[in-house]
């Protein structure tokens, strides 16, 4: 790993000069030089593309744990119940340790990065022919400088200066999501400007956002300077009362329950918008590339583009289910249920058995009636510190709830309605039939197939609620 170390200088406006100068020569080559500035509205544009991906990677290693208020951000990962997850991975010896708790900003910054993307394209688009622009060599050898420049600024400041260890994932992404969703708007209003009214404007406002940056840094500015520079990274986490002695009991969790879970959820809960997402870029690409009306590679390659959306955004929410319970180990220590996480090997919590109450079996997870594991609800704590949690899913629900004096009379499954499964089944079938009718077949009703996918997040919920019901 590489040595840390902090660089304590204070910026001073003098340091700001290079940053002034790499955005405004451009400009002033455009306005005295007759530069072409579709090309440079193209490139700035781009600029903010390359940032977001890049954001979610360094967000990897970022060694502050994320703020637990995450509500009024750019993305939104509140839900994730990995961000909480303690402790650390190393993957090589000259990389830092990578945080589990951070692959939720990662996987937030590929469908959050769509959306950033397309404010920033549209009011482009109407400026500048982005196509016949990305086709120019010029435009190649910049993106590829531009990317080149951007790798080589977060090794040195990010990395080798340890830069890393003081920030958090959530402001690492933040930072430019919101510098791009705030360019995006000043782009919009000036789109019907042309070409270089847009580039003077995108550049002003860029180098106010990179200035705002630098004075946050140094504890100043206002309020737009301190939305603009992201979140605080001053969070702390309290470390865990783990009681002295030897485990006496030792159970894991089901892996492959586990991983079975967290498919199924991807599939059912988080998939079906995750679905209309892809579809927008398959239809939003070619409306803003295109000239006219798009050839068929770049229908094609936009649907291509879509798929692989919507596969990196599922295996993502499917990587974070796994990581956030596969390695769990519940020890028994004295009078208290210890949980550790293997892959990290830190504690993840502790509470007294005897505060252990309200448990309960989760009835709907259809993985734990085939595997025939049990997960198991608890709440923990009182007070301030009353903590509602998820146990398992375990292999051997009796002999789990024996060991750790769980008060619960059965761990056997409810059963099935089995009116409802079969409405569940039958309108799912249903769903299916209708999409292939509708959208391969000359039959199907008189309304455009591309409806399809915006409507699946609401045609899915008619067979999970009849699975719900399914439920006594």
């Amino acid at each position: 790993m590489p040595s840390i170390r902090h660089d304590d200088t204070p910026q001073t406006p003098l340091g700001f000069f290079p940053v002034l100068a790499a955005n405004v020569l451009p400009l002033a080559g455009v306005v005295w030089f007759g530069w072409d500035p579709e090309t440079l509205v193209a490139i700035y544009a781009l600029e903010l593309l390359v940032l977001l991906p890049l954001a979610g990677m360094k967000a990897l290693f970022a060694g502050k744990p994320p703020a637990s208020d995450r509500e009024n951000g750019v993305f939104g990962v509140s839900e994730s119940d990995l961000a909480d997850k303690r402790g650390s991975v190393t993957v090589h010896d000259r990389l830092p340790p990578v945080y589990p708790r951070n692959v939720p900003f990662t996987v937030a910054v590929v469908s959050g990065g769509v959306w950033v993307g397309f404010f920033v394209l549209a009011p482009v688009s109407e400026a500048v022919a982005v196509l016949d622009v990305l086709g120019r060599p010029e435009v190649l050898l910049s993106v590829g400088a531009l990317v080149i420049s951007q790798v080589v600024e977060t090794t040195h400041t990010y990395f080798r200066s340890g830069r890393y260890a003081e920030v958090s994932p959530y402001a690492v992404v933040e930072v430019p999501a919101r510098q791009g969703f705030f360019l995006s708007v000043f782009l919009f209003v000036v789109a019907v400007g042309g070409a270089t009214p847009v580039l003077v404007v995108f550049v002003v406002v860029k180098v106010l956002f990179e200035w705002s940056g630098i004075r946050a840094e140094r504890g100043g500015g206002g309020r737009l300077t301190g939305w603009l520079s992201g979140p605080d990274s001053d969070t702390t986490v309290d470390s865990v009362d783990v009681p002295a002695g030897q485990s006496s009991v030792t159970v894991d969790v089901d892996r492959r329950s586990v991983a079975a879970a967290a498919v199924w959820r991807a599939a059912t809960t988080t998939g079906p918008f995750y679905v209309v997402l892809a579809a927008f870029v398959w239809l939003g690409v070619p409306a803003f590339l295109g000239d006219g009306v798009p050839s068929l590679a770049l229908w094609a390659a936009s649907g291509l583009a879509g798929l692989v959306l919507l596969g990196l955004m599922l295996v993502g929410d499917i990587v974070e289910a796994v990581l956030a319970n596969g390695w769990t180990t519940y020890h028994r220590i004295d009078d208290h249920l210890v949980a550790r996480d293997r892959l990290t090997d830190e504690p993840q919590w502790a509470t007294p058995i005897s505060e252990l109450r309200d448990v309960a079996v989760a009835e709907t997870r259809p993985t734990d009636r085939h595997f025939g594991t049990r997960t198991l609800s608890v709440t923990t704590g009182w007070g301030d510190d009353e903590t509602e949690r998820t146990l398992g899913p375990v292999s051997d629900p009796k002999t789990f709830a024996e060991t750790f004096d769980l008060p619960l009379r059965s761990t056997d499954l409810s059963p099935l309605d089995r009116r409802f499964v079969g409405a569940a089944v039958g309108s799912a079938v249903c769903i299916a039939a209708g999409v292939v009718v509708v959208a391969a077949t000359p039959v199907g009703p008189s309304v455009p197939w591309v409806v399809l996918p915006v409507s699946l997040p609401f045609l899915g919920a008619v067979p999970m609620g009849f699975w719900k019901l399914a439920h006594p």
